[in-house]
């Protein structure tokens, strides 16, 4: 890209007409000149073009390689308040725009606002975009010669949860175990850890889950539940299941649809065959809204 080119594409990305940025030191017909390539400006134009669109001279001036590095410097501290207020969406698109070709740094950047924004469309029930972003993390983590072992874990025990709702729901990048040589130690971790230790039959990791548990959250009340029904509790189970689902707070898409399955298993095992129909239908409906394209 010429300078004259880098001059209309900033210009352009401003709004900015080519009488506002000549002002009142070139003419317009010479900015069009610059513009398409048809004639060169001299320094103090380069000068006073790069201050009216705010960027340094020397990105105007700048080789390939180099140009990279001015967009990135001039967008830097953009991506980075934007990343600390926790706008990880905003940072993403920063980054993705002012930097194309990734570098380690923004590549690290990139990996840690995915990775963010695939749990809030998991919490959202948009689970197939959840695994777009997940996969996306994993991709930008590859690219970067920083630690990323922790984004690895991440995804891995979420990859791990969303096979339980769908076998559709699955990662492009994780091998086949979600090998990561670090361990992501937090509550919906060990809520995984606990749901599939009950899979088993082994109560006793699930009873040490909730031991461990402060707070009254869906997921401990999910195990809590999950433990009644493996000792045959069902009648409980079924009440307690029945509680959550009327609470005045609203369960999540991904709370509901796994209430949903374990109420129609309750029901069935105390012979309310109409409720396990009901609520097997329910669950089919929530099943498809979790599994929409967005």
């Amino acid at each position: 890209m010429n300078i004259g080119q880098k001059i209309r594409e900033l210009r352009v990305a401003k709004l900015m007409t080519q009488a506002e940025l000549a002002g009142s030191q070139i003419t317009r017909n010479m900015l069009s000149c610059i513009e398409n390539g048809s004639a060169m400006p001299s320094l103090s134009t380069v000068l006073y073009i790069a201050g009216r669109l705010n960027v340094p001279a020397g990105f105007l001036l700048a080789e390939e390689g180099d140009e990279a590095i001015y967009r990135k410097m001039n967008s830097f501290s953009n991506i980075k308040r934007a990343y600390m207020a926790g706008d990880l969406r905003g940072c993403r698109n920063l980054c993705v725009s002012a930097c194309p070709k990734a570098d380690d740094e923004i590549s690290l950047l990139l990996a840690n606002c995915d990775i963010g924004i695939a749990e809030e469309e998991f919490l959202e029930g948009r689970l197939r975009s959840a695994c777009r972003f997940f996969d996306e993390a994993l991709s930008y983590a590859e690219k970067t010669m920083y630690s990323t072992a922790h984004i690895k874990s991440v995804a891995k025990v979420y990859f791990r949860y969303m096979e339980r709702i769908s076998p559709t729901l699955y990662s492009d990048y994780l091998d086949e175990d979600g090998a990561s040589d670090l361990v992501w130690n937090s509550p919906f971790a060990a809520y995984v850890d606990a749901l599939e230790a009950l899979d088993q039959g082994d109560l006793q990791v699930a009873e040490r889950y909730l031991a461990a548990q402060e707070g009254s959250s869906f997921f401990s009340h999910h195990v809590r539940i999950r433990c009644m029904m493996e000792r045959r509790e069902y009648s409980d189970a079924k009440e307690a299941l029945l509680h959550l689902l009327h609470a005045a707070t609203p369960l999540r898409e991904v709370e509901l649809y796994t209430a949903l399955c374990e109420l129609e298993i309750a029901c069935r095992e105390t012979e309310d065959f109409k409720g396990a129909y009901r609520y097997a239908n329910e669950k089919l409906q929530s099943l498809e809204q979790l599994l929409k394209e967005f």
